[in-house]
């Protein structure tokens, strides 16, 4: 609770709701909601609500956005959905009410909150779930994920197991996230031709044991985990506990500071985990990322994990927080080639610009999405990354990920 207080009074900007609905914008400025789980994933919400508020925030500081030869101001509301589909679907008809310039979320209910943004023309963008289903061009042609599909990155993932020849247990859990992965990682389990001794399915809130277990008796050497942040730590708390010292890879959920911080007692337990994500860098370089990094911090501080590695306090890079930043931006540039006037923001001309335009990211690599393709990572920036220490880096033995430099932490 001390922390969703302190959350709702540092990410006041013009407006904010720590609730579902009821805050609204100044009039004549160009509104965006956030809608993300303030109250259940605080590191999620995070990564959503800052990237937003410093793009935001930034523009304004430049004096907005220009719409017909005329300049106009963002505001910002947060909206909390706490992992609920209905409450994410009400957030969504705020913002259609308010007549919002687009909704930015991490993705819970996207296809149900596509069902309300959709005739109101008004953009959705998704900047962390990647469950293959929510992106259907012509189903769902207002919504536009900005984070890497589950797809790319399972396949990433079990091409890199690949040549150990693993005997696979796939654990996860119930949550949209949960299932959506478990249904990439089998198909990408059955391209690389791999072996799969057991597949279990972990309810929220339950004990991890019985599954872990079911696991560890089928034979397997490698435990492929996609689970939200705290089935995650209690599975490897869980397995390690028991002296069983299987490999153990994940999804992204594993950058959750949450996962650190139950582990704090046995640093040791967390080491050698590998997890797939996307580079932070580009081919341009870290610099970029370096520049986005030092705003971020110098607007929020350094993001402290809450544990500490050789004395020193372990920091979470901003990685995830990029594309809800890229998204604002794409978004801005769209209502200038636009030439839409506010109140008439979500309008099909905006979702048309948004179809044909694109911005530089937060590292450096181009953002932007087609009428056919409204995904906005490229299914190549997968990496490879494992714990040592409560830190993380890129693992040497894949050529990609071996390419790129260590982020400091």
């Amino acid at each position: 609770m001390k922390r969703l207080l302190a959350v709702c009074a540092a990410l006041a900007l013009a407006a904010t709701g720590c609730g579902g609905g009821g805050p609204t914008a100044p009039r004549g400025d160009v509104l965006v909601v956030v809608s993300a789980p303030l109250t259940t994933s605080p590191w999620v919400a995070d990564t959503v609500v800052r990237g937003a508020r410093l793009a935001v925030e930034e523009l304004n500081a430049a004096g907005g956005v220009k719409m017909r030869g005329k300049l106009q101001k963002l505001s910002l509301i947060i909206l909390d959905h706490a992992n609920n589909v209905q409450r994410a679907q009400a957030n969504a008809r705020s913002a259609v009410e308010q007549h919002a310039a687009a909704l930015v979320t991490d993705g819970v209910g996207a296809v149900a909150v596509a069902g309300v943004a959709g005739p109101a023309h008004l953009p959705v963008f998704v900047t962390y779930e990647g469950g293959q289903g929510l992106v259907d061009e012509d189903a769902r042609p207002t919504l536009f994920r900005m984070a890497p599909a589950n797809k790319p990155m399972t396949q990433r993932l079990t091409d890199y197991i690949a040549g150990r020849k693993p005997r696979i247990a796939l654990l996860t859990d119930d949550s949209g996230y949960g299932r959506d992965g478990r249904t990439d990682l089998l198909a990408a389990i059955r391209r690389d031709s791999l072996t799969l001794a057991k597949a279990v399915e972990v309810p929220t809130g339950a004990n991890v044991a019985p599954q872990v277990l079911a696991a560890k008796q089928s034979g397997a050497d490698t435990v492929l985990v996609w689970a939200r942040a705290p089935v995650v730590a209690s599975v490897i708390s869980e397995m390690r506990s028991r002296g069983w010292n299987a490999a153990i890879y994940t999804g992204p959920t594993a950058e959750d500071p949450y996962v650190r911080q139950q582990l704090a007692q046995h640093p040791q337990w967390l080491d050698g985990t590998g997890f797939v994500s996307f580079r932070m860098t580009s081919e341009v370089g870290p610099d970029p990322f370096t520049k986005f990094r030092a705003a971020y911090d110098k607007k929020f501080g350094p993001d402290k994990v809450g544990v500490k590695a050789g004395g020193t306090d372990v920091v979470q890079p901003p990685d995830w927080a990029m594309y809800a930043y890229d998204s604002v931006q794409l978004l801005a540039r769209a209502l200038t080639l636009a030439k839409v006037t506010v109140g008439l923001e979500a309008s099909q001309a905006l979702i048309d610009a948004l179809n044909t335009t694109s911005v530089t990211g937060a590292n450096g690599d181009q953002r932007s999405f087609l009428p056919r393709n409204h995904e906005g990572v490229s299914s190549d920036d997968m990496y490879i990354a494992r714990f040592k220490d409560m830190r993380f880096s890129p693992v040497h033995d894949d050529f990609l990920s071996a390419s790129l430099p260590a982020v400091s932490q």
